[in-house]
């Protein structure tokens, strides 16, 4: 991409983050998207879950007690620098660049023995593994160029998913080494798969395409689309593997020109691969991960309001409520002073992963 026109889409990206500051675009109400906000309270989980987001770090939130992260020490893991996705590469466009890395995206909770770790992915294509319990934290190892996704594979490796080449790097989290990479798109964020390892779908943050691959023989034999799925992020399957959630907050429309969507989850029938349902979001909240309880209850969305926070919102699956909204971000920058000086000085959340079985609290 040529400087004018990389000077143009970083100019897009400012005029987006000042649309959805302002407001600008239409309000949304339970009455036509089925979405309320119930309650700043709700059920509690015993489980921990850790969210990446642009400043570096993976925000921790204890679901025992649904307390807002606001301690610098005990309520987070320091990765890396600060960074944002829409700088450097993006589906193989060179855009105005900030920073040469920083900003973490993803990561994937892996036990080895009797040990637990996080395997997180950064916006510069790095890989840290993070022991769980004492925070001792082993790279970076260089495996790609711009992470979204970081995904537990069926092998037990660590699936990276790149917006800046469009592959899928496979890495083996004890060997500490890439170990396979498959071109699919132009930047790709998530990765899941059938029960059955027959198929496997990702997403295509850009194109707004969900490619349906059989997993056999890795050759891909559908593309998912919908004019209502214009900038997509992580996908996750649900426990039943009936159901795969779309993360489609709709930043932007086609050519990365400002988005006039509205904030989805869009919902794909695994037995059909057509979309079998639209959830229609408050544009406070622009989802770009999942988490599902086991048996398939309750969904946690990270997600994006691009006002001065971004938050864990926990929705009812069976009629699409949010139970609670959760403050991932701005108790803590507030409490201890912090500014955000990058993305139009909102923080951003991205990939969520959640430990079902964490230690006891102290």
């Amino acid at each position: 991409m040529n400087k004018k026109l990389a000077k143009m889409a970083l100019s897009l990206t400012v005029a987006l983050g000042a649309t959805l500051l302002l407001g600008a675009t239409p309000s949304a109400s339970a009455d036509d998207n089925g979405v309320a906000i119930e309650a700043k309270f709700g059920p509690t989980f015993n489980a921990i879950a850790y969210i990446a987001g642009h400043g570096g770090h993976l925000a921790i939130i204890d679901l025992r007690t649904l307390r807002a992260p606001d301690n610098l020490d005990k309520d987070r893991i320091v990765l890396t620098e600060a960074g944002s996705e829409m700088e450097g590469i993006i589906a193989g466009m060179s855009f105005e660049e900030i920073k040469k890395s920083g900003g973490s995206h993803g990561q994937a909770l892996v036990k080895e023995g009797d040990k637990k770790y996080l395997v997180a992915g950064t916006l510069a294509g790095e890989v840290y593994k993070v022991d769980v319990a004492t925070g001792e934290k082993e790279g970076p190892f260089k495996v790609g160029q711009k992470f979204c996704g970081a995904i537990t594979g069926p092998d037990g490796n660590i699936y990276f998913e790149d917006m800046a080449d469009g592959y899928v790097y496979v890495w083996d989290s004890q060997k500490l080494k890439t170990v396979d990479k498959m071109p699919v798109g132009m930047a790709v964020c998530g990765i899941q798969w059938t029960k059955n390892l027959d198929k496997a779908y990702i997403s295509d943050m850009p194109t707004g395409i969900v490619y349906v691959y059989d997993w056999k023989t890795k050759k891909k034999i559908k593309e998912i689309k919908s004019p209502d799925m214009t900038f997509i992020h992580q996908i996750r399957m649900t426990p039943d593997g009936k159901e795969l959630w779309v993360s489609a907050p709709n930043e932007f429309d086609p050519g990365l020109k400002p988005g006039t969507r509205r904030s989805q989850v869009v919902i794909i029938d695994t037995a059909t691969d057509t979309i079998s349902k639209r959830i229609t979001l408050p544009d406070g909240i622009r989802p770009h991960d999942f988490a599902f309880t086991d048996d398939g209850t309750y969904a946690f969305l990270s997600s994006r309001t691009y006002g001065d926070d971004s938050l864990l919102n926990i929705m009812e699956r069976k009629d699409f409520k949010i139970v609670n909204q959760i403050s991932a971000c701005a108790a803590c920058h507030k409490k201890n002073e912090v500014e955000v000086e990058m993305d139009n000085g909102s923080p951003l959340l991205c990939g969520i992963e959640i430990d079902w079985n964490p230690p006891p609290i102290k």
